[in-house]
């Protein structure tokens, strides 16, 4: 028989948050209540304004085939955004729409991997990278631990160039880079990009900046876009998504910005060939998002850090489950290493699951996570306080 595409090892690849989600929806359907922390989706509604700008422009006739890479109203809307906050400067042909954030990655792996070729993946990282990167054929990904090192202050700007530098090979093509990160919610510096830049044009690599959470930072964090530094601008593709800023998760709409260098390929033959574009209504929706008014992106901002506030008070105290401070995204890393009592982190998960609280598993974001697990705060502030509470009280009372 022919070897089909589906003997490929990727397409056997599980999802440890789809195994929490069944379990977890399990217990529901036999009556009993759990709070969802291993969730990665915003639990607000789209903005009104954005609603109504979709239902205005299907009703105007937006509903045919668009142009691949996105219409050229919105692309300008894009680049006029992106000088603005991200301080990047380009040219409509640049920015290409995606169906989401994850399609965005998916075309970005495809233009820049092929045969041979490795990417260097700053960890923890998003669960889907693995996945992403292997559907470049032959294509391969290392990680490198940096996130809650920086996050926790082990380690310097310089000492993560030298980090970066021991781990490069011939074949490294790139860095992936997550800003603010999940799981951990780190928030990379300005001199932390540098330092990532830095080694990034002295080894001419390419830099995959995946900003998703670019609106959600803590404490008077600040987001920056590495293609805003000097000599990145031609070596960077950043990616954004409408996801996780305006609660627009099933929209599917998501951009990035390429240099003029790939023009040729991500719009005219990635999107074009993969999805044909987004579809318009959700264009025009996707622009009213980015011109209109963004007092519900600060509200969901403020909601989120006074959810972290309260798991970081609610579990204050013990030394079980140690959380390191998130400065942004909507998650917090903890590190469990006092709660397992012999067993690995799924024994973990799922004695937290006979208490109620769902979680993720730190292996989703790297097996040499296996110490750690992910705890969202992208469900209501009850439910985070109710869970912190929980977890308190069974790991004191394992304790005495």
């Amino acid at each position: 028989m022919p070897r089909m595409i589906a003997d490929r090892p990727l397409l056997r690849m599980t999802s440890e948050l789809g195994k929490v989600m069944a379990a977890a929806r399990a217990r529901e359907q036999a009556g009993e209540r759990v709070l969802h922390l291993e969730r990665g989706e915003p639990d607000f509604d789209t903005p009104p304004h954005i609603v109504e700008a979709l239902a205005a422009a299907a009703r105007a006739g937006e509903t045919h085939y668009p142009d691949q890479r996105g219409t050229l109203a919105v692309r300008q809307t894009l680049c006029e955004k992106l000088a603005r906050e991200n301080r990047i400067v380009c040219e409509p042909d640049d920015v290409v729409l995606a169906n989401g954030g994850t399609h965005a990655l998916f075309l970005v792996f495809q233009a820049l991997l092929g045969a041979g070729d490795e990417v260097l993946v700053l960890s923890p990282h998003w669960m889907a990278i693995p996945k992403l990167v292997a559907f470049a054929e032959g294509a391969r990904m290392r990680t490198l631990t940096a996130y809650l090192d920086l996050l926790e202050g082990r380690l310097d700007p310089a000492g993560l160039a030298d980090r970066l530098r021991a781990a490069l090979r011939p074949e490294t093509r790139g860095i992936y880079i997550n800003t603010p990160n999940n799981p951990t919610g780190a928030v990379l510096t300005r001199a932390e990009l540098e330092a990532i830049a830095e080694v990034a044009i002295e080894r001419v690599l390419w830099v995959v900046s995946d900003e998703a959470y670019e609106h959600l930072v803590f404490d008077g964090a600040t987001h920056v876009s590495i293609a805003s530094l000097p000599g990145m601008a031609e070596r960077t593709i950043s990616v954004y998504t409408f996801s996780k800023s305006y609660a627009m998760t099933g929209w599917r709409v998501g951009y990035m910005v390429a240099p003029p260098a790939l023009r040729a390929v991500m719009g005219p033959l990635l999107a074009f060939y993969t999805t044909h574009g987004v579809f318009p209504s959700v264009q025009s929706a996707a622009r009213a998002a980015v011109l209109g008014p963004q007092d519900a992106v600060e509200a969901m901002r403020r909601a989120y850090q006074e959810r972290r506030d309260l798991l970081l008070a609610g579990l204050a105290g013990q030394n079980a489950i140690r959380v390191p401070a998130p400065r942004g995204a909507f998650y917090a890393f903890a590190n469990v290493r006092g709660a397992l009592q012999g067993r690995d982190v799924w024994g973990l998960v799922d004695a937290w699951l006979e208490l109620g609280v769902a979680v993720l598993p730190g292996t989703a974001f790297g097996p040499e996570h296996g110490e750690w697990v992910r705890l969202s705060l992208a469900t209501r502030r009850e439910d985070v306080a109710e869970a912190a509470a929980r977890l308190r009280q069974h790991v004191t009372a394992l304790a005495r």
